[in-house]
């Protein structure tokens, strides 16, 4: 009897232990976190903007400068890609906790919200793929070694006379899709930590 008793004890403090190890951040930490994200969100907000100003710009000047119609319809189409993902991802208003909202709720919607925009993205990025195959049409990247003035005995001109650079860029697309879920996947464990974190 007194055995069953003092084991009960023992496993009420092991339990009550456990729960004091989940309960990592406090009040001023969990402040800390929110002001890093704000931050991180504004960094990443104008680095985006940087980015996909610079991508813009790019696209819309093969778009009027290029002759052949299939690079400039591959171009037109990327740019349009770039303009309705940037246009449906980036959201200037949620960047910053709310005057009326805790600090654990910031926290909680932005790891939710950070999950779903990379799956967002994730699903989008394939929309690439006639941009790819139009570009491949039109010979894009040979295209641009012959502009460019490249030997046409050299190693480089005849790697862009193949299919190499599609199949490059056909690789990449894969790698950043995979990329994308790695990082929906960590900020799903960042939230769910968030949660373990805080609860008794």
């Amino acid at each position: 009897m007194l055995q069953d008793e003092s084991r009960e004890a023992r496993k009420a403090w092991k339990d009550e232990g456990e729960r004091a190890e989940q309960i990592t951040f406090q009040p001023e930490e969990l402040a800390a976190l929110v002001r890093s994200r704000e931050r991180l969100n504004n960094f990443t907000r104008w680095a985006c903007v940087a980015v996909m100003t610079a991508l813009a710009v790019g696209f819309l000047y093969n778009v009027t400068l290029e002759a052949q119609p299939w690079i400039r319809l591959g171009q037109a189409w990327a740019f349009g890609w770039l303009a309705y993902v940037f246009g449906t991802q980036v959201e200037f208003n949620k960047g910053r906790k709310g005057v009326d909202q805790s600090c654990f709720h910031f926290l909680e919607l932005q790891h939710e919200e950070r999950g779903r925009s990379y799956l967002r993205i994730r699903r989008r990025i394939w929309l690439l793929a006639p941009s790819i195959l139009l570009s491949w049409v039109g010979g894009d990247p040979l295209a641009a070694a012959k502009a460019r003035g490249l030997d046409p005995s050299s190693w480089l001109f005849h790697f862009c006379a193949g299919p190499w650079p599609f199949i490059l860029v056909g690789a990449t697309l894969v790698c950043v899709w995979l990329a994308f879920g790695r990082a929906a996947g960590k900020a799903k464990r960042d939230l769910n930590e968030l949660r373990r974190s805080v609860s008794c």
